[in-house]
């Protein structure tokens, strides 16, 4: 294993929205300067009962320090996984052309002593082609959940238990009639040094801390008012806009980013969606083409949206708590994890926009009143929450206002030492939440149309065409 130290800063940790009823606080994360690359071996459980061994390389940035009570955010993780070709046949079902799927890497923080086990899911791995006789090579990568350290001393990452699930593909791309994921369960082979990277955490001053500006964080342009022009918004188009690929030809590529405004009912608050006070916003990666009734589009967060939240749980106790929403495709396995339909009306010209998605919800770095609370690290929504949202615009690639309910499910998972499920079900979980989202115009970067994407101002209104 590797650590390489950089002397530049990259920027801070990814984009925050809420679900829950919030006061925007706490500090944005150190600049990542520490790159971690361990190369590994894991004994993998396969389908059949054998056993292989597989060389996995772990790749993630970590700041180069911490502050005692502030989150310290890893960057964006790539694990890749090399499947040895006696594997093969296990793990790829006969006829499937190719297997996609995602990892979780298991990982343990460390430090003076006390070990707490957390998780880095839904790592993607795009489809991979076996060929006779080689090796499968699977490269997942996501951004993960940061660890916030009680107190100073060294934090240190070790990796864990890999679990990768494997979807088999046809030809097409899609997944065969029938087909069910396969599971496949690793852990470290014994004897080697499975430490990713260690982190110095520094004494934090007393009080609670005042929220910062990453240095050198990139930050989306801000729309001063509806109808800015794209060409005056300062900044470049994001490296990522335009990277979601279509199916066929008749797509094209874009982005955006979103505002709004979120309610939760059983906390009777509200929050704002990707403020930019709070953290650098989102991107989502769009793809649309044009159709016979208007327009056909997919969207796709390019990271899961994060935001540091306090409310006040039953109306007494001030809580503080991370949410972290992961988007998952509509269908288990599926290519497509939004989906937008936009039909013209002939005599208006006014568009009408459904939109649907799925997200799944988990919490963490909770405290209560001030004292930590360890809900562990699979704290996480039973199942996805899911939004249906619609509203009527002039067109959709120049943005406009979607509004709808949803429920938030219940809970599972929370608790390191006891069942604290029941307090999120009481205090979160539940329907008739309202969310209204803002889009912004979709930035063609090809065309260099709208171009870099701006940040629109949240609408507190309902939708209406112009």
């Amino acid at each position: 294993m590797t650590i390489r130290v950089r002397g530049t800063a990259v920027m801070a940790a990814a984009a925050a929205i809420g679900l829950a009823a919030l006061v925007t606080g706490g500090g944005a994360a150190p600049a990542r300067a520490r790159e971690a690359d361990a190369t590994l071996k894991y004994a993998c459980a396969l389908p059949d009962g054998t056993s292989q061994v597989a060389g996995v390389r772990v790749r993630a940035e970590f700041p180069a320090g911490g502050t005692a009570g502030e989150p310290v955010a890893p960057g964006r993780a790539t694990v890749t996984a090399t499947l040895p070709a006696a594997a093969v046949a296990a793990v790829v079902p006969e006829g499937a052309a190719a297997v996609a799927g995602t990892a979780e890497l298991a990982v343990v923080a460390a430090q003076n002593g006390t070990s707490t086990p957390t998780a880095w899911p839904g790592l993607a791995a795009p489809a991979a082609t076996p060929q006779e006789g080689a090796d499968l090579v699977l490269e997942a990568s996501g951004d993960v959940p940061p660890v916030t350290p009680a107190g100073s001393g060294d934090l240190t990452f070790a990796a864990a238990a890999l679990t990768l699930t494997l979807d088999p593909r046809d030809a097409q791309g899609r997944t065969p009639e029938g087909a069910k994921p396969v599971a496949v369960t690793c852990e470290p082979v014994a004897d080697q040094d499975v430490t990713l990277a260690t982190v110095p955490v520094t004494a934090g001053p007393s009080g609670a801390p005042e929220a910062t500006a990453a240095p050198d964080a990139p930050v989306a342009p801000r729309a001063a008012a509806p109808g800015t022009a794209a060409e005056e918004a300062p900044g470049e188009t994001p490296a990522e806009c335009g990277t979601y690929e279509g199916p066929d030809s008749t797509w094209m590529g874009g982005c955006i980013y979103l505002s709004g405004f979120s309610n939760v009912t059983k906390l009777d608050g509200a929050t704002i969606i990707n403020d930019p006070e709070f953290a650098d916003p989102a991107l989502t990666n769009v793809i649309y083409k044009i159709t016979s009734t208007g327009a056909e589009l997919r969207q796709r967060f390019v990271s899961p949206l994060r935001s540091r939240s306090t409310f006040l749980t039953f109306g007494l106790m001030p809580t503080t708590a991370t949410m972290e929403l992961t988007q998952m495709p509509l269908e288990p396995g599926g290519p497509v994890y939004g989906a937008v339909e936009a039909i013209t009306n002939l005599e208006t010209g006014v568009q009408t926009v459904k939109a649907h998605m799925k997200m799944s919800i988990r919490l963490y770095d909770v405290s209560v009143k001030g004292t930590p609370l360890d809900v562990g690290g699979r704290c996480r929504s039973s199942v996805p929450a899911e939004f249906e949202l619609t509203g009527t615009m002039t067109n959709i690639l120049e943005g406009g206002v979607l509004d709808g309910t949803f429920a938030i499910p219940s809970f599972e998972g929370c608790g390191a030492a006891e069942d604290l499920d029941p307090l999120f079900n009481a205090t979160v979980s539940g329907d008739k939440n309202l969310l209204r989202v803002t889009l912004g115009a979709t930035c063609i970067p090809f065309a260099q149309i709208s171009c870099p994407p701006v940040l629109p101002e949240p609408s507190r209104s309902g939708s209406a065409a112009g």
